[in-house]
């Protein structure tokens, strides 16, 4: 008893000492169970396809593993991608690929996708010039030349086609101008907007915004309907904002909101009077073989008008 006592003293064997020996041994006797058990699944895994079916007794007649699992993935030939689509989808694989993981031979797979599709613009840009020269009916600068010394010839004759145009528009459209007296950028317009009247003969009704005339508009209107007429009810909400009305009053168009240089207006009232939605602006179907401008002729057989005003039926009058 006494050597048993001294024993038990010197080991200090407790019954908690024993349970934690216990739970020790088994949580390591499952520890190895379970990676012999990844370790068996994952050499059977590798090695299914060549096993003998007939001398292992655990392996089941009906099962396979997933091959998508089990397959390393492979990049296709780029070469034998049968779409664009399908070589769009790979290219844009690999540069996913290559900014989430940008190890030197994602990187560089990324730039042989990205080199063959360069590749492939190049041949089909070559190609298309080559049967464009062969198809000039298809070629736009057939008809709008691309040369410096043809565009700076059309641009001179569709000026002066535009000018002796504007002489005749004049007196069938009218324009009204939207303003406030304190706006930066109708302070930058309303001379240009004069130039119109003052030396193309456009009559103008000035609107302003706020009831403040300005000088170069001394005669202006407060806004007493015209801009919700002009706009479907709408309102106008941003100056400076010219309008055009024909003389019938059966057509009016916005031509321009902000500051727009005076050229660009002319061009858009000769287009908005002359031209149809679609045509080009060197003469549409009309005039595809010359392609020389708007034919102001046709305009020298209309018969001449009275310069009546095109606002007399708006209930608009100029103040006195």
């Amino acid at each position: 008893m006494k050597n048993f006592k001294s024993l038990n003293k010197e080991q200090k064997i407790t019954p908690s000492s024993n349970i934690k020996q216990i739970i020790t041994a088994i949580v390591a006797s499952t520890a190895v169970i379970a990676l012999s058990g990844i370790a068996f699944e994952t050499a059977m895994a590798e090695n299914f396809w060549e096993e003998d079916v007939w001398t292992l007794d655990d392996r089941g007649f009906l099962y396979y593993p997933s091959e998508k699992e089990n397959q390393k993935f492979i990049s296709p030939d780029l070469k034998s991608l049968p779409s664009v689509l399908a070589l769009s989808a790979e290219r844009t694989r690999r540069l996913e690929l290559a900014i989430m993981e940008p190890t030197p031979e994602n990187i560089r797979s990324y730039l042989e996708a990205n080199y063959f599709v360069q590749e492939k613009s190049a041949l089909f840009a070559d190609q298309w010039r080559r049967v464009l020269w062969q198809n000039p009916e298809f070629d736009f600068t057939t008809r709008n030349p691309a040369a410096n010394f043809a565009q700076v010839q059309m641009k001179s004759d569709k000026k002066e086609q535009d000018a002796a145009a504007l002489n005749f528009l004049s007196q069938d459209w009218g324009l009204v101008y939207f303003y406030r007296n304190d706006c930066q950028f109708c302070q930058l317009q309303s001379p240009l907007v004069r130039k119109l009247s003052d030396e193309l003969g456009f009559e103008v009704i000035a609107i302003s915004m706020d009831g403040i005339s300005s000088d170069l508009f001394p005669e202006s209107l407060p806004d007493n309907g015209i801009g919700s007429l002009l706009t479907n009810g709408a309102g106008v909400n941003q100056v400076p904002a010219l309008f055009m009305v024909n003389r019938d009053q059966t057509e009016s168009y916005l031509v321009s909101s902000g500051v727009v240089a005076l050229d660009d207006i002319l061009n858009r009232i000769v287009l908005l009077a002359t031209k149809d939605p679609g045509d080009s602006l060197f003469g549409g179907n009309e005039l595809k073989d010359t392609a020389m401008g708007f034919d102001a002729s046709k305009l020298l057989e209309k018969e001449p008008t009275l310069p009546i005003s095109p606002f007399q039926n708006l209930g608009i009058e100029k103040l006195p």
